[in-house]
């Protein structure tokens, strides 16, 4: 059983299936690739909510990473927000605020043809280094997460960057910030980070018209 919280900074593999008993119980569970209907099933049966309110929708996206590349995803793209207590609980509609996240989990999923493609985890209070480890290990499904060298990232094409992989290469995480992680199909990754590159050079010419 590992003791240690894992880093983002190591260079070890980080072999997070060992973990897998030690699973926090209020942490918000998704999977890239799993359908909407299980992650529901799971998220509403232990006490969390999507939110319905156009205001406070629109505030959560606010800084999103994905809504920048959204776009680019097929018409069957969409996403939705989902709100968790820290503690479990079921919350109360006065305790949801339009301008300020309640105690708790906000979880970002897009989903593409009715599946999970990117995740954004962000806590209220910051994301302590065990729950990173269990979220972590969520996502490994039984598997391990490693950091690429700086002669592989050399190599890599990605719309958002990350800092961890999963052994298979089909997950890729980053950490945003202290209190918030992302989590997203590698082969959607690559391809919106390929069209975002195609209309940056064919805008150019246009951009610079005239100099």
């Amino acid at each position: 059983m590992m003791k240690y919280p894992i880093q983002f900074g190591t260079l070890a593999v980080v072999a997070v299936g060992l973990m897998s008993s030690l699973i926090c119980p209020t942490t918000v569970d998704a999977r890239i690739g799993e359908r909407r209907e299980s992650i529901e099933r799971r998220l509403f049966g232990s006490g969390g909510i999507v939110y319905r309110d156009d205001i406070i929708e629109a505030e959560r996206r606010k800084g999103m990473p994905y809504l920048r590349y959204f776009d680019y995803l097929p018409s069957s793209a969409e996403v939705r927000i989902y709100f968790k207590t820290s503690d479990g609980r079921r919350p109360t509609s006065s305790e949801l605020d339009g301008k300020r996240m309640s105690i708790g989990w906000d979880l970002h999923v897009v989903y593409v043809g009715g599946k999970s493609a990117i995740e954004v985890y962000k806590r209220s209070q910051g994301i302590t280094e065990y729950e990173l480890n269990h979220l972590l290990t969520l996502h490994g499904e039984g598997s391990y997460w490693k950091r690429p060298s700086k002669e592989e990232m050399a190599e890599v094409v990605s719309a958002f960057g990350f800092e961890m992989i999963r052994n298979d290469g089909q997950v890729r995480a980053k950490k945003l910030g202290g209190d918030a992680i992302i989590f997203v199909d590698s082969e959607i990754d690559i391809k919106l980070a390929e069209m975002n590159t195609s209309d940056l050079q064919e805008s150019a010419p246009v951009s610079v018209e005239g100099f």
